[in-house]
């Protein structure tokens, strides 16, 4: 085996994670055509590559005979910082090249059995990645009297080499200083950083819409060694750079929740090392088996002459009764979990999750009353096109999200919160149309750095945009009160105790049995009437149209009409308006003001001393320590503030917008003049 230096063959470690990068100098000889003759007539060929195409490689081993063909497979576009992309990865890469071997009318049945033939033999090899590492292109081949070796930007892949995108290949012949260094840096990746995937005749084929996870190479190779095998996850770079929404393959996506959920107690060391012990074999593969899941999860969910389509798949509207029944009986089971061992106001909680339910339900037509808003130039915050549920841990945030996503699409499809980036909020825009966008514990750092701006943007340049829901721990104050007017604010501190082991695998157990026996009944039958109802409402273009109202009565008379036999409805489903979610969203700075103003505070003076209030005829003036000043104006709704007139000490306040805000009239002596100038 050739050696570099660099490359120390007895140390895995620095033979694939090698930190020093290397630079091949090289001169130009001349520039040509790409041509396939650049893979013929060899008799052996070694191929590291990324975003391959089983075609492709489908197509060498038909034309060419090969004594000896070898391909590494990667995607380093979908493998981040976590095992379960390495694992998904592998899943689905094991069952598109058996599929693809068997699917792929361009190959005899005479071929097929060559090749399989070749496989046995150990001739015909074929390696996954279980790093995140190696993204090199780098092909090999060899025959008696010339070595060659090529390498650049292009993927072993049909698009890559059919002159389509732009591509960069450099090719060395017969150059042993350039042979001995790709060689080495191949065999590094291959021996230390890869699995080996098996081609089947029969290849254990998963019914639609399941996996076959206890096949993935890697969890294979686990199982076979009494040690475990080692995964290396590279640690996050602190820098995050912008960048575009990644598109990435759907089944990878739908794979990944089931590693998540098997490997959620396992964590990589310090080196960035996850050990694959071979006991979570079975976990994972019991998981994979409870998971009922469509064979794909809607990446956009359109709506094109009255009839709703999941990426380009027609959605029926049409739902069997029960089932609809069989819906709302596990909703009212799921609300009435929180009554088993929550500790603080759990009748408000469950009105407030029963009032995010009626938005999120809702949020595909939110595009469509804000779009007749914009045109009748009445634009104004009576369409959140942001939700967040934020507060205590444990408070079952992530829980409600997922149950449903469930019940809407039949699985949950959530967004890393990594990915939460002003850059990718506008590309989802786009890309999601109008299926909802969903993070889960988002940083209030993260928010405030990328979420304000596009909150704030009246202006989306598309007819089907997504509604975004977000999951946060996060305190009352952590929200400008320009983005809670504009968005659904939900806060709770409701949560189970820290300490309530017992009584969270409790519940756990019944939201897992829940969501298991959940179907689209209900959802689908909320569609078809609120398709009716948004035509009718935008047809008569009110000013004022109020979508909790619109949806909250569709979900209550779907609940009316089927609780179970002598059941009644419970005092958290009933019908929610924007007004009334709109005092409770602004509760505390109400109080917060209520204190402020009290009536014993009230001062005559020119300027009323600290912790005095007066009035000047249409403004307020507010006397606070110079100390307590930011955290007392970053309490108070902007829109209220006059900014023009405040001073480090001193808040002046809208006095007719501070009236409509609170309720109530504010009162003072007829006479008080001097302050603001004697305004």
């Amino acid at each position: 085996m050739p050696t570099q230096q660099g490359f120390s063959f007895n140390d895995p470690e620095s033979i694939a994670r090698d930190g020093a990068l290397r630079v091949v100098q090289a001169r130009a000889c001349g520039v040509a055509s790409f041509d396939r003759g650049l893979f013929e007539g060899f008799d052996a060929m070694h191929a590291l590559t990324y975003t391959s195409s089983i075609p492709m490689i489908v197509s060498l081993l038909r034309d060419h005979d090969f004594q000896a063909f070898e391909c590494v497979f990667g995607h380093g576009g979908i493998l981040s910082r976590e095992a379960a992309d390495i694992l998904a990865f592998q899943a689905v890469l094991d069952e598109k090249l058996n599929k693809g071997f068997i699917g792929l009318g361009n190959l005899t049945a005479e071929r097929r059995e060559v090749i399989y033939n070749r496989v046995a033999q150990g001739t015909v090899r074929f390696h996954v990645v279980k790093d995140a590492i190696a993204h090199a292109k780098i092909y090999l081949l060899e025959r008696d009297g010339l070595r060659r070796v090529v390498v650049g930007s292009a993927n072993l892949s049909e698009t890559a080499f059919s002159g389509r995108q732009s591509e960069t290949l450099i090719s060395f012949e017969d150059d042993d200083v350039a042979w001995d260094h790709y060689w080495a840096q191949y065999i590094a990746v291959r021996d230390n950083s890869t699995s080996r995937v098996p081609l089947r005749r029969e290849p254990v084929l998963a019914a639609p819409g399941l996996f076959n996870l206890e096949e993935t190479p890697s969890l294979r190779e686990a199982e076979a060694n009494p040690d475990g095998i080692t995964l290396y996850v590279p640690q996050e770079s602190p820098i995050e750079a912008e960048y575009a929404v990644p598109h990435v393959a759907v089944r990878v996506e739908a794979v990944k929740p089931v590693f998540k959920r098997a490997l959620a107690d396992m964590r990589a060391d310090r080196k960035g090392n996850f050990r694959l012990a071979s006991r979570v074999i079975k976990q994972i593969t019991r998981l994979s088996r409870s998971r009922q899941t469509e064979d794909a999860p809607p990446t956009y969910l359109a709506l094109d002459s009255g009839c709703f389509t999941l990426s380009g798949e027609s959605m029926s509207l049409d739902a069997d009764p029960y089932g609809v029944a069989g819906d709302v009986e596990r909703w009212i089971a799921f609300f009435r979990n929180y009554e088993n061992g929550f500790v603080g106001d759990v009748p408000r909680l469950q009105r407030d999750y029963f009032t995010f339910m009626c938005w999120f339900y809702f949020s595909p037509f939110m595009c469509d009353l804000r779009n007749a808003a914009l045109r009748r130039n009445a634009f104004s915050f009576d369409q959140p096109m942001f939700a967040v549920l934020y507060g205590s841990s444990n408070c079952g945030k992530t829980s409600l999200v997922e149950t449903l996503m469930t019940s809407m699409f039949s699985c949950p499809r959530i967004v890393e919160a990594r990915d939460f980036t002003r850059s990718n909020l506008r590309g989802l825009q786009k890309v999601y149309r109008r299926f909802p966008v969903v993070f889960d514990d988002v940083s209030r750092d993260r928010f405030r750095q990328h979420a304000d701006e596009v909150v704030k943007d009246e202006w989306i340049p598309y007819d089907e945009y997504p509604c975004f829901a977000l999951s946060m721990n996060a305190e009352a104050r952590s929200f400008r009160p320009e983005i809670v007017k504009r968005s659904l604010m939900l806060y709770t501190r409701t949560a189970l105790p820290g300490d309530a082991t017992d009584v969270r695998r409790k519940l756990q157990r019944s939201v897992t049995s829940i969501r298991d026996g959940m179907t689209t009944a209900l959802y689908r039958t909320y569609l078809k009437r609120a398709l009716d109802e948004v035509e009718s409402v935008i047809a008569s273009e009110k000013d004022d149209i109020d979508p909790l109202w619109l949806s909250s009565g569709i979900l209550c008379g779907l609940f009316r009409e089927n609780l179970p036999r002598g059941a009644a409805m419970p005092d958290w489903c009933r019908v929610v308006t924007l007004e009334e979610y709109q005092k409770a969203a602004f509760e505390r700075p109400r109080l917060i003001l209520d204190r402020l103003l009290r009536a014993d505070n009230f001062s005559k003076e020119r300027r009323p001393p600290e912790g005095c209030w007066g009035v000047s005829r249409d403004v307020v003036v507010v006397a606070v320590a110079p100390l307590e000043f930011s955290r007392v104006r970053s309490d108070i709704p902007d829109w209220i503030l006059d900014d023009t007139a405040s001073s480090l000490g001193q808040i002046v306040l809208r006095r007719d917008l501070l009236e409509e805000f609170l309720g109530r009239q504010v009162r003072g002596p007829r006479r008080w003049l001097g302050i603001l100038g004697g305004r």
